[in-house]
């Protein structure tokens, strides 16, 4: 049930980036398309396109994430030995645990300082600066969960290596390293 949320959570987050990716599109060539023709482009698109990079990055970086698109050693990592990949998976959700979550707890404090001081993000269009970062913690907040949901997997992997027992699929990982036969028939690397 959880899990469910949480997938449902992270798909509306890309949603909502895809969206935003597609107001980016169309605004500037909205803007190119009246320059070309002589007339003035609106001052706001420049400024709420800004805002929509920053929104995009933190929405779908926890949805890509969770999808193994990442990027990620796969150079160096591809030539370890099953136990050393699991061992660095490991490691990497610890890490990413960590950074994540002191990332989220300071930008969450950063935003709620500013919105407490009520500062203002004076341009085209004048926009509350909390709203504005407001997405930096809940991304990292969704990353840190993520990394967490990566963590247990990758446990589950090796105390069912260590077991003897086929591990329970990752579908991303599954489909990144074409291992979906040998996982049916509980054969894994």
């Amino acid at each position: 049930m959880l899990e469910r949320i949480l997938r449902g959570i992270l798909s509306g987050m890309a949603l909502l980036a895809g969206l935003l990716l597609l107001f980016v599109t169309f605004s500037i060539s909205y803007n190119i398309a009246t320059r070309a023709l002589g007339y003035q482009s609106p001052l706001w698109t420049v400024q709420f396109n800004e805002y929509s990079l920053l929104w995009i990055t933190f929405l779908g970086s926890a949805w890509v994430l969770s999808r193994r698109k990442h990027v990620s050693m796969d150079v160096v990592i591809g030539h370890f030995k099953p136990r050393a990949k699991r061992i660095a998976e490991t490691v990497h959700s610890i890490m990413g645990i960590v950074v994540c979550g002191v990332l989220c707890w300071y930008s969450a404090i950063m935003t709620f300082s500013l919105f407490q001081r009520g500062v203002i993000d004076v341009q085209a269009v004048d926009v509350p600066k909390y709203l504005v970062i407001v997405v930096i913690p809940i991304g990292f907040i969704a990353l840190t969960i993520q990394f967490v949901r990566n963590l247990i997997l990758s446990l589950r992997k090796t105390q069912s290596a260590a077991g003897g027992i086929a591990p329970v699929a990752d579908p991303g990982e599954a489909a990144k390293s074409g291992l979906k036969g040998s996982i049916a028939k509980g054969r894994v690397n």
